[in-house]
């Protein structure tokens, strides 16, 4: 049992929903009201017993996991529910381990998008300053936590979505190397890229959190031998010179001087151009979203934002071949990046979103065209990271001109989980909390 685990799940259960039920930010799709009766049970079943890791924690998840008797919205209204025969291997662990759900969160619709809007639950308010995007498409999950309703929540990441509106939000976003957690139980997006997330603000919890979820047999399976002596750094310089505004260069540059400080290395290193890797994912999501959802874009249009619609549409131009081709290429940029950037340091060090936090007036624009290209623009450096498999912590790092955090992304070799993890122990704020 962690240090955070409560004297009385029923009440922190309970405190958790009247926070939910209060709160304004519409984090939430839908609450569970059974959840206080699990808690008084696991309470009984544990009186006289040892307790597990995760006792008696409230947490969420995006409603996008299968639960018995339940399928996901998945962010979708007018009756639409994933189809999934399997239920959620990961929800399932998270209950052994003693932590109690007590709702499913919003998020964008088919996962499809990063800003949190939602034009069927509404959009999800940014806890920090609800003036500003919370970004996606774990929105509801990066609000929660920021705003105290739960210690943690999880939340899918296929080309930033958990590492994103963690950053916006000022907490802990983490995507574990892809396979670290599978899960026949969630509705997909990109089959081969998809990977759950989690989000909390203390990095023991994190912590804790991947422990009950990671499959055993996943273990420490680096691919690349890891580096004796002190932590190096590697800054991919190249990427830094583009797209990143001074005032997030400043964080960065922050950051580095506290590890280095901290006796840590730095070094330069060359990685892939970040148009060629965004490219690559971005053929590889939209052969295979459009694979999932091209029955149901022409019997059910109401099910999909006119966005959504539109992404789907120009999916469909995606052909076998480029997408074999995508997939090749895949490999290829692993491989060099595995035996190029990752001989030479044992984490990268880069931004999670370029710029400072946009406004929501100007992302909620009506023809769509503003938001589609704050999408792309939160994507840039993120989707590499999952299109490689790296795992990959958004860690809280400073503010912008308004306030609004930032946050920096440590990149780890394949395998390298608990390396990333033990860095956001140890580097899990900014020197003056403020994120």
């Amino acid at each position: 049992m962690i240090a955070a685990s409560p004297r009385d799940p029923a009440q922190a259960v309970a405190t958790a929903l009247a926070a939910a039920r209060a709160s304004r930010l519409n984090a939430f799709i839908e609450l569970f009201p059974d959840a206080e009766e699990w808690a008084r049970a696991l309470s009984a079943a544990s009186a006289d017993g040892p307790r597990p890791a995760l006792w008696g924690l409230p947490f969420a998840h995006k409603d996008v996991f299968v639960t018995a008797g339940r399928q996901p919205t998945v962010g979708v209204g007018h009756g639409y529910r994933w189809g999934g025969e399997r239920t959620s291997v990961a929800l399932d662990r998270l209950a052994a381990a003693g932590a109690i759900a007590i709702g499913a969160l919003n998020l964008d619709p088919h996962c499809y998008a990063a800003t949190g809007l939602n034009p069927y639950f509404g959009r999800v308010l940014n806890p920090v300053d609800a003036r500003f995007a919370v970004g996606g498409s774990s929105s509801g999950s990066a609000a929660a936590v920021a705003a105290g309703i739960v210690p943690f929540a999880l939340g899918t990441d296929t080309g930033g979505s958990v590492r994103i509106p963690a950053a916006l939000c000022g907490v802990l976003g983490f995507k574990p190397t892809a396979g670290a957690i599978r899960d026949p139980g969630i509705a997909p997006l990109s089959p081969s890229q998809d990977a759950i997330g989690l989000i909390a603000r203390d990095p023991a919890l994190l912590r804790a959190v991947f422990a009950a979820l990671r499959d055993p047999a996943s273990g420490e399976q680096h691919e690349a031998p890891l580096r004796v002596g002190p932590l190096c750094l590697g800054l991919p310089t190249e990427w830094l010179r583009t797209g990143v505004e001074p005032e997030v260069a400043a964080v960065i540059q922050s950051v580095l001087r506290r590890m280095t400080e901290d006796g840590a290395l730095a070094v330069k290193v060359a990685l892939p151009p970040l148009d060629v890797l965004n490219a690559c994912a971005g053929t590889i999501t939209s052969f295979e979203a459009s694979a999932l959802h091209r029955t149901r874009l022409v019997e059910r249009p109401d099910w999909y934002p006119a966005a959504v619609r539109r992404r789907l549409v120009a999916a469909a131009e995606v052909g076998r071949d480029a997408y074999d081709r995508a997939l090749r290429d895949r490999d290829a940029h692993r491989a060099a990046v595995i035996q190029g950037a990752f001989a030479a340091a044992d984490v990268l060090l880069c931004p999670v979103i370029g710029g400072p936090a946009p406004r929501l007036d100007v992302v909620d624009d009506d023809d769509e065209t503003i938001a589609g290209a704050t999408t792309l623009a939160f994507l840039r450096f993120n989707r590499p990271f999952s299109l490689l498999g790296l795992p990959t912590l958004a860690l809280p790092a400073g503010r912008d001109r308004n306030g609004m955090p930032v946050g920096v992304q440590i990149v780890g070799r394949p395998g390298a989980d608990d390396l990333i993890l033990s860095i956001a122990e140890r580097f899990g704020g900014p020197p003056d909390g403020s994120a």
